[in-house]
């Protein structure tokens, strides 16, 4: 009796461990959390990436049920669509509006979804007022919603760069926030509009098309782009076709490197770096900081409500205050940057391509060969890479990183060769 009574015991230890586990397990299926989309024109995607396709943007104040998650990556549910959104757009959970009355997930006033192809035209309707008046490049508006790569090519190109390193680990090497603070973690919908118009005209300088290192630099970009604030934030590279050293940023993640410039990096480190930094100006938003100097920003917001608050789809009108802040944007990311921007924008772009696992003391080694080829005929006249303070560059980002990116030296990389066979 004592034996049958002992398997008894056991057997039921083991149902109820089995219970529990089941129950550990069952609220993250049958229970997902209702909470708010906290920002504006949030974009929700096909899957956990920058780089997967857009389904549409999510208002601020939208309510949602959460599915699933991955770092970073929040998937979703609304009325029976899924897809993911970035973890830091959502606020904490939806609560009622009153004892009696709970929060329906399918109770919202705004709209569920903005649709990818209004979202677009948008975009795409003050961009080409103003590349038609400022004569850019109309057909460059093609390349808003770009893709340069698959997802499934990505995620090779991953596992090719970190090879059984550790990703994770690598990027949480950095945790000194304090060092460059980055209090703005959004791209507002008005500089993807603005900023569209820039890229055209950057673009207008003629573009070097070539499809393999196109996806190559876009590539190496998004991996240090993972590492930044900014994360979930399609930010895109094109390659001017010239032969002279520049390197610019568009307010809406659009970044230009010359031919010039891509052929004095000598390895991928030194490209992550270069990237990383214009990537900084973006995400300080340097150039909307200048402008905001010279432009009479309260009439420019106004207009910008004015817009937000039209048609999605149609092709608005470019008031005087929209045209001047276009403009000046142009301005301020084609002409030479206060040199505070440039230090800012050097120790940010070493912490991201350090971040990414490559070796931040790339960016050293290229500044100093721009420095010792500059002369006249190398120098871009309105290249922000200009010769006057490069040395006090190179000193201040070199002093940074011996003080704040030396942790596991043995995991960054320069990868030569792979930049060699794909842009040399």
């Amino acid at each position: 009796m004592k034996k049958i009574k002992h398997q008894t015991i056991e057997g039921n230890m083991k149902k109820s461990s089995f219970i529990l586990a089941l129950i550990v397990a069952l609220p993250v299926v049958l229970f997902p959390e209702t909470k708010l989309v906290g920002r504006d024109k949030t974009h929700f995607r096909e899957g956990p990436g920058c780089y997967y396709p857009l389904i549409g943007l999510l208002e601020k104040g939208l309510t949602v049920n959460t599915v699933d998650s991955q770092t970073g990556w929040v998937k979703v549910r609304i009325n029976g669509q899924e897809g993911w959104i970035s973890d830091n757009a959502l606020k904490s959970e939806a609560t009622s509006s009153s004892p009696t009355e709970p929060t329906s997930p399918f109770d919202n006033k705004k709209p569920i979804l903005i649709s990818r192809a209004s979202a677009s035209g948008a975009v795409r309707g003050f961009a080409q007022k103003f590349l038609d008046y400022h004569k850019g490049d109309v057909a460059f508006l093609d390349q808003y919603e770009a893709s340069f790569f698959t997802p499934s090519e990505y995620r090779r190109f991953q596992q090719e760069t970190y090879k059984g390193r550790d990703a994770e680990k690598i990027s949480n090497r950095y945790t000194k926030k304090k060092v460059l603070r980055v209090d703005e973690y959004d791209i507002p919908f008005k500089l993807e509009k603005t900023g569209m118009a820039v890229a055209g005209q950057i673009a207008a300088t003629g573009l070097d098309r070539n499809p393999a290192k196109l996806k190559y630099v876009n590539m190496v970009g998004t991996i240090v782009l993972e590492g930044t604030e900014l994360y979930y934030f399609p930010f895109r590279f094109y390659l001017l076709a010239d032969k002279r050293s520049a390197a610019y940023s568009s307010p809406n993640g659009m970044i230009f490197v010359t031919d010039g410039l891509l052929k004095m990096v000598e390895d991928e480190a030194e490209l992550a770096c270069l990237l990383g930094h214009e990537m900084a100006h973006v995400i300080k938003q340097h150039g909307y900081a200048e402008i905001s100097k010279r432009v009479d920003m309260s009439e420019a917001e106004g207009d910008f409500d004015e817009l937000d608050e039209s048609i999605p789809g149609e092709t608005p009108d470019i008031d005087t205050e929209l045209n001047d802040l276009a403009f000046n944007m142009f301005e301020a990311a084609t002409k030479k940057r206060q040199m505070e921007y440039e230090y800012e924008a050097d120790k940010l772009g070493v912490i991201y391509a350090y971040k990414a696992g490559y070796d931040p003391m790339a960016l050293v080694r290229i500044l100093k060969r721009i420095q010792a080829n500059a002369d006249r005929d190398f120098w871009h006249p309105e290249s922000n890479w200009q010769a006057d303070g490069m040395k006090d560059r190179i000193e201040k980002v070199e002093q940074f990183i011996n003080e704040n990116l030396t942790k596991h030296k043995d995991w960054n990389v320069s990868n030569t060769s792979r930049y060699r066979m794909a842009v040399k």
